[in-house]
């Protein structure tokens, strides 16, 4: 089993409300984003901080299995020891997004799922390389939960992956990675595209 880890228990500081229920083409920025990794993945885990009324509503109905990070202030890595925490002990292994990249494509993840998949012995984890560098998703096999289980700050596992060095497979994908909703200003600015694409 590949489980995917969808990574939503952010503080949403910059936003100034919580930016994952914000609207974006009639879908919450969080849906968009649980949607595209519950199509790629196994079984789909989302870290929510404790307070996560409002996520879980806006994720009403898709299969997905919930997970509470009682350590959000810390960062990303408390979200990510907290998913890893939660996967089952009999998954190969796990394929992170981030909630607050709604636009992530679906066929990317799919991809570097694959890539896993088909990947030579020696392979340790898989991400997705575009024009701008490597992003979301990232791919770790079992041999690697104990290090994800071991991170901390707000980096997430960026330092994991670059210490891995050649065990890293790497997918391309088009165009730049996706953007995260930071700002009410980078919304309006993807809602403003949802529109021209529409």
């Amino acid at each position: 089993m590949i489980a995917g880890l969808l990574l939503a228990s952010g503080a949403s500081r910059r936003f100034g409300s919580n930016k994952l229920v914000a609207p974006l083409d009639g879908r919450a920025v969080v849906r968009w984003s649980a949607e595209g990794l519950a199509r790629a993945a196994d079984a789909t885990f989302v870290v929510v901080p404790p307070q996560s009324d409002e996520i879980r509503a806006a994720l009403r109905g898709l299969p997905v299995r919930w997970v509470e990070n009682f350590d959000a202030r810390e960062g990303m890595a408390s979200s990510i020891r907290a998913g890893v925490a939660a996967v089952p002990t009999d998954a190969e292994a796990v394929v992170i997004t981030l909630g607050d990249q709604p636009l992530i494509d679906a066929a990317v993840i799919r991809d570097v799922v694959a890539r896993w998949r088909a990947a030579p012995p020696g392979t340790r984890a898989v991400v997705a390389e575009y024009d701008d560098g490597r992003g979301h998703p990232a791919l770790f096999g079992a041999p690697l939960f104990a290090d994800l289980r071991a991170l901390d700050g707000d980096r997430g596992a960026r330092d994991l992956l670059a210490s891995l060095g050649e065990s890293v497979a790497v997918v391309r994908a088009p165009g730049v990675r996706p953007v995260d909703v930071d700002t009410p200003d980078v919304l309006a600015e993807l809602e403003r595209a949802c529109r021209r694409s529409g």
